[in-house]
Formats: structure tokens, C-alpha cells, sequence
């Protein structure tokens, strides 16, 4: 076994145990000496002693480390001896005597107590790192960012690789001896049957082990697909329930569990096999977290077939009615030609009957001859239309939609009716619905003669009452009703991830009580203690934008604003030029396709090693690993929509089964983001890249949904009429800085809010930290202005009739009156709702910060609440202070508005470079798996990424060999163009019509082939 866990490579452990490197500004900054630096350098003699002390208090200043002598980077020692005036140095003198007694000088002054003090500290964190994470190179750099923001000593990479792996070790052996102990003989007996097979005999691709066949779930909406999950979701059920206490008596964390259940995903079963006593702990993990992946799963599938259910009533209702109103449009007219003609016919009647002319006998007879015409037939006919036309129509009891929901009542069943009697909702004790339900599952699905109906809505229960097959009314209605509630968070699923009570997703309860403060101090949201403070700070930002922008509409002083014809104001912003106004762009870039996009990956890589970022799953035991290329023909497949088999077909240097195996095995959604987050550094730090940024003083990004046509039935797909027609699609989100940086994306169903996700991305990256954030009217939510506002975000979207939106101030705050300027009059929020909830806001906020949840999983469950939960009424108050504040300053500045239309139009010119970049396949999503759609997205934006850092590096070096006289106008030039541009690049590749390429070409003797009988030779014996 190798003495430590490989958690960094060979080049991340030498740039960790080596020093910065500086430029030469932050040269001058770190080794410039504080004033007891400087009476200490004065006490030392030798220039080898001096030199290495200034070296060591500028390193230490930088890294919080000490390094050894020949660690020492040359340019920092000639910059030490030039400043000080060393003269000539003997640095091999520096020995490690005089090293530890600087540094003891210079932890001392610092007050900066020395590792081996603090060891067993930093020993009991990684150790709690190590239970609560199972990702050992995550765990590693916690422990350094651990040390660094405690303002400990860092060690080596050694000695911190080394506390982790024995963490590992120890937390592993741990837990698997305590399973040990926990793990029963029957339970033991229930896990080793998911290594074997159906039959008692080998297993092969059509006797899976069961393992195999649990691994991955149908993400489809076939009721074939859908029964398969449901008996998956059966047999982890039972395995869950015998399982689950051990995972509570082994206080397994979720990172845990779904760390070990994504390795056996990712592993053949005999891998896992071979684990001995670790194989079960491995399995247990698998067996929990799969069970809230399918649950979850059939879930969404109950939310989607009844939403698609109600959508193909609705459609028929309508379509039946307009039917229905042609017909009995075509009824009234009969009956009322029948009845005039009759009329007509009575009146002649009448004539005859008062006629003196005419004997009695002759009006009988006339009588009868009436009576025996057709008219007279086809008028009693007229009754059977007056019937209908009475009952609407179309004779249904009770309307045409619960009809229509009745017919097809049938078609949902198939889909859900297993769903509803396997997967157990919790709702209140109290919940109608959930004692219905319940009876529902006891009853394995059979309707009772009475069922329970208090959970019905009056018309509901009047239809069921005159329905034609009442039973298949009721199972459709509750159905229905069962859907509402897990979306209204009235219902929901103990054993989730994504449909558990929202309390749940918070930080515990016991651990924010004790550690409030320090927990407030580490998120730097100390501001948040107390909720006087801080809501006297927005009441007096609230009552300066009332007064600055009524103040500069009575005085006309507001350039944006002009008068309507009805009085109110109307707020302009500058018009965009127009491309005929537009100076001639100065041509910046190589000519069309000469760039191969292989080359663009190779370039970024060899600059920020981006592939570094995509490690083996597996900690221990890695294999040698794959060459470059076969990382990059991974990007290139998922992000150019080409798929694994499609690239490995149209390479000769990547086989299709080590092209598989990297992505199995390197391929996931933090590796990739983390790759992305280098490429977006190494942007970052490109001098060029500040020329695109308007406003240096703050980060300005924005983000915006792009939709996608998924051409494979998939569950996470829905239906957007706009954008699909029939079919269905997902949104990919994304977020753009305004170096144009894509710095987050992530992928959701069409039929989803983006709003829920816009957090997501300010919070989960690591190199962008936004000062502003803009969107569409579709980002804009009174509960983002809340949650952005108490992480220390602006939040300024682009709303669409601003003016008509409605303000809100504080109660008893001195508000113009409104109505003088057209606009809406004022109304108050209340105050004590934000104050009941204060103490919940705070630890929301942290919970996200910290990571905890992410924001989209946190307000789903809270937005799904609406009107009833008091932390929703308590972020939308709080919302609209926030918002009515921006609204104001939206108004009242111009230039504000044109700042968040010229971000917003940054990312709109993404969504062509997406296209053009996801081209495989018309840029039709193939694949059906939530992984799969993300991996895509994913993998298309760091395509986009290292595109413009290539873009970057090519134009600050052409910056740098322009000539001194031309650097300005060409930095004017770049800095109104975009690195945003690839038709330089050759996404598409190229063809070899080389003559080396066909070397190997077939070699067909035609004459032979003519002459060939093969009808004759195929009679010949053997």
C-alpha cells in the first residue's frame, strides 16, 4: 500500500511545496518589511542570513509557510539583494539551523502559533473532514484553507497528505468494524445476494448480477420504464429498511454515502466483490442513496404524468366544447326552423279550423292529411335535439373536463398507479389527503364502495357522484391531489433528496444554536446577529432613492425620463448604435478554420493544466493515467455533441473503450467544473481580459436560460410549446462574468422557473465573486432580491414595465405621493413578520454559503410552499424592500439601465457561440439522463471557456509585440470587440487528403470481381 493517499499529482505537490511566484508588484508588496522586520534585519550580519530572512517573512506573508534553501526562486533572491543592498550572497550557507530560528522569530511576531502546536487540532479536523466528506483531495484542501483561516502554520504537503490518509484509514477501519458489529447475519445474507444472479448460474449481459441490474435507474416516462423502477424501487425498499438503522448508528453523512454509492456505480461487481468486509459498507451506501435517487425519481415522474394528464384534458375539454358548440349551433337552427315551420303549418290549421267555408267533416280530414305529412315527423324528432341541447350539448352529467379526466383515467393509472401504492408521501397526521392516501396503499389500490372524499373540492365531489366509472374518476382526482401537495410541500418524502421537508435542508438545528456566532463569523455575515441594525440600514437606503428620485422628476433633471401624453413619465434608455453607425471592427483574429479546436485544448492546458482537475474517482490504487488526448476526445465528444462512439469512430489515436473508461472513471460534474474554474483563472489573470470589464470598481454577470430540444424521451424534459411545438427540451442556465467568463452552468426541465437556480451559480464557484448580478424579467423574484441582498449581492434585473410595479416602504416613513407621478401609491411591509423569522434567515444563508444545499433544491421546496410558510412571507417582505430600493435607483439612473443592457447582451451573443460550439447531432440532446445532460453542458462550457482564454492569450500577445505606438489604438480596438468569436476555429475538424492517408486504402481488382460467380462457386463442395 502506497505510504500516502495520491491526492495531488506530481506538479500540484511541487507548486504546494514550492513558493509563489511573484510579479514584480507583488514583489515589492510581500517583501517590503514591517517595522520590527526591519530592527530584526539590522541585528543580523551575514548577507546569506539577512537575504533568507527577508526571503522567509515575504514567503511567509504570502503562504503562512517556511521553505528550505533550495526552494528559493532566483528572481526573488536577486530582487532580496538588489533592495537590501546584500551585495554578493552565499545562499548554500542559509542552513537549517538559522531557517528555524527565523522562523520561530517571525511566528513569534506574527502571532502565528507553529504547526506542531496545533497538530492534534488539525489532526481532530481532517478526521471530522474525513467523516463527513469521502472525497480525500476535497478533504485536503479543506484542511489547508482549515489551517490558513485560523492563521495557523501550514505544513508541507507531506504532513498534511499524510494526517489525511491516516484520517481516511482510520475513519475507514472505524466504520467498518462498527458495521461489523452492526451488520446481522440476515442483513449480511440480503446484501450478498446482489452479487449473484437471477438464475444460479454465471453471470452475462442477459443475466446481470441484481447489483447491475440497481445500478441505473429508466429515465423515461414509458410505462414500461416507469414499472421497472417501481420494481427496483420495491427491492431497495426492503433492503433500505433493514439497512437504514445501521447507517443512523454509524452517523453516515450524505457526502458519505454518496461518495460510496457513486464508486459501486462506477465499478464492475466483481470490484466490488473482491473488497472483503468493505464490500458491505460500499454496498449499504449504494443501497441507501439509489433508494433516494429512484424515489426521487418516481416523484418527478408522478409530478410530470399528472401535469401531462391535466395539459391533455384541458386541450380535449376545449376541443369537445368547440365541438360541441358547432353542434348545438347546428341544433339550434334545426329547432327553430322546425318550430317556425310548424307554426306556419298551425296557423294554416287555425285557418281552417275557424273557417264557416268548409263542413267538419272536410276540416277532419284536412286535420288528418296534416298530421300524416313528413313535417309533422321530422317536428317530434325536434324533441330529442331540444333534450340535448338542454343538458349543453353534449349529455355528460357532470361537464365535459371531469368527463374527459374520467376517459382517461386509464392511460394515468398505468402510469402511476404502482407509484401511489409503493412510495409512501408523508403528509400531517390531520391531512385528509394523507389518510386517504394511506387507505389507498393499504388497500393495495382498491377503491372502497365509499372512499374518503373530504380532500375533494365541492365540484370534484359533486362529479364523482354522477360519474359513469366513479373509481376511475377518484384515482385520477387523487392522483391530482397528491401532486399539488408535494408540490405545495404539504406531502412529502422522508427518505429524499430532493422532496424532504424543508426544515430538513437546513443546517441542524442544535448545531446552529451553538455555534450562531461562529458560524455568522466564518461566512462573514456577522451584519445578520441582530435584525435592528440592518433593517435601519435599508429603511435609510430606502428613504434616500424615494427622496433622490422624486426630488429629480419634479425638477426635470432626470435625462431618462420623459413625459406621455397622459402625464405619467417614461424612462429611456440609450438606444444601442446601429451596425451601419458602427465603426469598421478591426480584423483582431487568424483567418477562418485555421485554428484546430484540438490545438485550443492543448494550448489552455499546457497553461492552467485544466486536465489536472479531472482525477480518478477512485482515491486508492489508481491506474497509470490516460494521455492528454483521450481527456480532450472526451471534452470534445460531450461538449460538441458528438458522442463517445462517434468520436472514438472518427479518430485513429483513441479507442472507443479507454475513451470510456476516462469518462467513467475522470468524468464528473465537480471535476469538470473545477476544470472550468481553471481555464476561467488563467482568463482572469490575463491583462487583456480587464479591457472588456466596463466598470473595473465591480463584477458585473448575469445569467439566462437557453432551451435545448432533447430528442430521446426523457423525464427531465417537459414541453414549452414556444421553443418545441409538440416535443420537449431542458434549459441549460448559465452565468457570464463581464471578462466574459461562463463561470456556472447547470441544466432543468423547460417547464421549470429559472428564478430558483440564479443563486446556484453566485454561490457554487470558486473564482468568480460577483458585486452585481442581472437577468431577465424570468431571473426577477421578490425572494432572490431578498437572498441576494443578505449574501452582500446586488441584485439588478432587467424588468420589464417597471413602472407598473407596485413600491413598498416602511411603516410611518415620510413617501411622496406617488399618484402625482402616475405611478402606483405606496404600500407598507410588515415588519414584525421579518422580525418573527430573523433568527431562521440567518442560518438559511449559511446553510448556503457553506454549501449545505444548494439554493435551487432550498427554494424549490420553499417556493412550493407559496403563501403558507412563514420564512417565504418573511424573504418576500423583505424582497420588496430590496426591490422597491432598485426600482428607485432604476428610475432614477440611465446608466444603470444601459450597465445591465449591455451585460445582458454579453450573454445573449453566448447563446450563438453555444450553438455553433454543441453542433453534433442538429444540437439535439441524445441523452435521457439528468448525469448524461449535465456532463453535456458542462463539457460544451468549458469548450467555450478555454475558446476565450485562447482568444485572450492570442490577443494580449499580439498587444505585447505591437509596436509602443500602436499598443493604445489596439487596445481601444480590443476592448470594444469580444473574445467571444470563433470563426477562427475549426470546431468541426478536418479531412486528411493527404497521400499518406491512403496508404492503406483497399485495393480492388475490379476485373477479378466482374468475373466472380459467386452463385456458381457457392454449389461447389467444400
Amino acid at each position: 500500500m502506497a505510504r500516502h493517499l495520491p491526492l495531488l499529482d506530481a506538479n500540484q505537490r511541487r507548486m504546494f511545496d514550492q513558493p509563489p511566484v511573484f510579479n514584480q508588484p507583488q514583489r515589492q508588496l510581500f517583501f517590503a518589511l514591517p517595522d520590527w522586520a526591519t530592527r530584526f534585519l539590522d541585528t543580523l550580519l551575514a548577507p546569506h542570513s539577512r537575504g533568507g530572512f527577508v526571503l522567509q517573512v515575504g514567503y511567509f506573508k504570502a503562504t503562512g509557510r517556511f521553505f528550505p534553501i533550495d526552494r528559493f526562486l532566483a528572481a526573488d533572491q536577486t530582487y532580496v539583494q538588489q533592495r537590501y543592498h546584500l551585495g554578493a550572497v552565499e545562499w548554500a550557507r542559509y542552513d537549517k539551523v538559522t531557517r528555524f530560528y527565523h522562523r520561530e522569530q517571525i511566528l513569534q511576531q506574527f502571532g502565528v502559533p507553529p504547526f506542531e502546536q496545533v497538530e492534534a487540532a488539525v489532526r481532530q479536523q481532517v478526521t471530522h473532514f474525513a467523516r463527513q466528506q469521502m472525497n480525500p483531495v476535497a478533504v485536503f484542501h479543506s484542511a489547508a484553507d482549515y489551517i490558513r483561516a485560523h492563521r495557523w502554520e501550514v505544513p508541507t504537503y507531506a504532513a498534511l497528505a499524510g494526517f489525511v490518509t491516516e484520517a481516511f484509514r482510520t475513519v475507514e477501519q472505524q466504520l467498518i468494524t462498527q458495521l461489523a458489529h452492526h451488520l446481522t447475519p440476515a442483513v449480511r445474507q440480503q446484501l450478498d445476494t446482489l452479487f449473484t444472479t437471477e438464475e444460479d448460474a454465471p453471470a452475462h449481459s442477459h443475466r446481470p448480477y441484481r447489483l447491475t441490474t440497481l445500478k441505473r435507474s429508466l429515465e423515461l416516462m414509458r410505462p414500461t420504464a416507469i414499472r421497472a423502477n417501481v420494481q427496483d424501487y420495491a427491492v431497495l425498499q426492503t433492503l433500505f429498511s433493514q439497512v437504514y438503522p445501521m447507517v443512523q448508528a454509524l452517523d453516515l453523512s450524505e457526502e458519505v454515502v454518496r461518495y460510496y454509492a457513486r464508486y459501486v456505480e462506477r465499478t464492475q461487481v466483481f470490484q466490488v466483490q473482491q473488497q472483503a468486509d468493505k464490500k458491505y459498507l460500499m454496498v449499504l451506501c449504494f443501497v441507501v442513496y439509489q433508494y433516494y435517487q429512484v424515489g426521487d425519481l418516481l416523484t418527478e415522474t408522478l409530478l410530470q404524468a399528472v401535469q401531462t394528464h391535466r395539459n391533455a384534458a384541458q386541450r380535449e375539454t376545449q376541443e369537445r366544447v368547440y365541438r360541441q358548440q358547432q353542434d348545438s349551433a347546428g341544433q339550434l337552427r334545426q329547432v327553430l326552423e322546425g318550430v317556425v315551420s310548424h307554426g306556419a303549418a298551425l296557423a294554416r290549421l287555425e285557418e281552417i279550423a275557424f273557417s264557416f267555408a268548409r263542413t267538419n267533416e272536410e276540416k277532419v280530414t284536412a286535420l288528418l292529411a296534416w298530421l300524416q305529412t313528413p313535417a309533422v315527423a321530422d317536428f317530434a324528432q325536434l324533441g330529442h335535439t331540444a333534450q340535448q341541447l338542454r343538458k349543453g350539448g353534449g349529455g355528460s352529467r357532470i361537464g365535459p373536463y371531469y368527463q374527459v379526466v374520467e376517459e382517461r383515467s386509464r392511460a394515468l393509472q398505468r402510469r402511476l398507479g404502482e407509484i401511489l401504492r409503493t412510495v409512501a408521501y408523508e403528509g400531517a397526521a390531520d391531512s385528509p389527503l394523507a389518510q386517504a392516501l394511506a387507505q389507498y396503499r393499504a388497500r393495495d389500490g382498491q377503491v372502497s364502495a365509499q372512499p374518503p372524499t373530504t380532500f375533494l373540492k365541492a365540484a370534484e365531489r359533486a362529479a364523482l357522484a354522477q360519474a359513469e366509472s366513479p373509481v376511475s374518476l377518484y384515482k385520477a382526482l387523487l392522483a391530482g391531489h397528491v401532486a399539488d401537495h408535494l408540490k405545495a410541500g404539504k406531502l412529502n418524502l422522508a427518505h429524499s433528496l430532493r422532496y424532504r421537508p424543508f426544515d430538513t435542508y437546513l443546517l441542524e438545528a442544535a448545531t446552529w444554536e451553538q455555534q450562531r456566532d461562529a458560524l455568522l463569523a466564518q461566512t462573514d455575515l456577522v451584519h445578520l446577529r441582530e435584525p435592528g441594525p440592518w433593517l435601519t440600514e435599508w429603511q435609510a437606503k430606502l428613504a434616500t432613492a424615494f427622496a433622490r428620485t422624486c426630488e429629480r422628476l419634479d425638477a426635470g433633471t432626470n435625462p431618462g425620463v420623459r413625459a406621455r401624453a397622459n402625464g405619467r413619465p417614461r424612462f429611456l434608455t440609450p438606444a444601442r448604435p446601429l451596425d451601419g453607425d458602427a465603426p469598421v471592427a478591426r480584423p483582431l483574429f487568424p483567418g477562418p478554420g485555421l485554428i484546430s479546436l484540438h490545438e485550443v485544448l492543448h494550448t489552455v492546458n499546457q497553461q492552467c493544466r485544466f486536465t489536472d482537475c479531472l482525477t480518478h474517482w477512485s482515491p486508492r490504487n489508481r491506474p497509470a493515467r490516460p494521455a492528454e488526448r483521450v481527456f480532450f476526445a472526451g471534452v470534445m465528444a460531450y461538449g460538441c455533441n458528438l458522442g463517445l462512439t462517434r468520436m472514438a469512430h472518427a479518430t485513429k489515436h483513441v479507442a472507443q473503450s479507454a475513451l470510456e473508461n476516462t469518462v467513467n472513471w475522470y468524468f464528473s460534474l465537480e471535476n469538470l467544473r473545477q476544470a472550468n474554474d481553471a481555464v476561467i483563472a488563467l482568463t482572469g489573470k490575463l491583462p487583456v481580459s480587464r479591457l472588456f470589464q466596463r466598470h473595473p470598481e465591480a463584477v458585473h454577470t448575469s445569467s439566462d436560460g437557453q432551451k435545448y430540444y432533447v430528442a430521446v424521451d426523457s423525464i427531465h424534459a417537459t414541453h414549452s410549446y414556444k421553443y418545441f411545438g409538440q416535443e420537449k427540451g431542458i434549459v441549460s442556465y448559465g452565468f457570464l462574468d463581464d471578462r466574459h467568463r461562463l463561470f456556472y452552468s447547470t441544466t432543468f426541465s423547460s417547464s421549470e422557473r429559472e428564478a430558483a437556480y440564479l443563486v446556484d451559480g453566485l454561490l457554487h464557484n470558486d473564482v468568480v465573486e460577483s458585486t452585481i448580478h442581472s437577468t431577465d424579467t424570468h431571473g426577477f423574484t421578490e425572494v432572490n432580491f431578498a437572498l441576494t441582498a443578505l449574501l452582500g449581492i446586488e441584485f439588478a434585473p432587467r424588468i420589464q414595465s417597471f413602472q407598473d410595479q407596485q413600491l413598498y416602504a416602511f411603516a410611518g416613513m415620510d413617501v411622496p405621493d406617488l399618484t402625482a407621478y402616475g405611478l402606483a401609491p405606496v404600500k407598507y411591509i410588515d415588519h414584525t413578520l421579518i422580525e418573527a423569522q430573523w433568527d431562521t434567515l440567518p442560518r438559511l444563508v449559511v446553510s448556503l454559503k457553506q454549501k449545505h444545499v444548494t439554493a435551487s433544491t432550498l427554494l424549490r421546496r420553499l417556493n412550493s410552499y407559496s403563501q403558507q410558510h412563514p420564512v417565504y412571507l418573511a424573504l418576500r417582505e423583505l424582497g420588496r424592500v430590496v426591490r422597491t430600493e432598485f426600482l428607485l435607483r432604476y428610475m432614477d439612473d440611465q446608466s444603470l439601465r444601459k450597465r445591465i443592457d449591455d451585460q445582458l447582451d454579453k450573454l445573449e451573443s453566448t447563446h450563438t457561440f453555444a450553438r455553433a460550439v454543441f453542433y453534433g447531432q442538429n444540437g439535439q440532446i441524445p441523452y435521457a439522463g439528468k448525469e448524461e445532460q449535465q456532463l453535456a453542458d458542462v463539457c460544451k462550457r468549458l469548450v467555450q471557456n478555454t475558446i476565450v482564454c485562447w482568444n485572450c492569450l492570442y490577443l494580449n500577445q499580439y498587444l505585447f509585440q505591437a509596436p509602443a505606438a500602436e499598443r493604445q489604438a489596439l487596445a481601444d480596438a480590443i476592448a470594444a470587440s469580444s473574445p467571444v468569436s470563433w470563426q477562427h476555429i475549426n470546431l468541426h475538424g478536418e479531412f486528411d487528403f493527404s497521400d499518406d492517408a491512403l496508404k492503406d486504402s483497399l485495393r480492388f481488382d475490379v476485373e477479378a470481381l466482374l468475373a466472380f460467380n459467386w452463385e456458381h462457386t457457392a454449389n461447389l463442395p467444400d
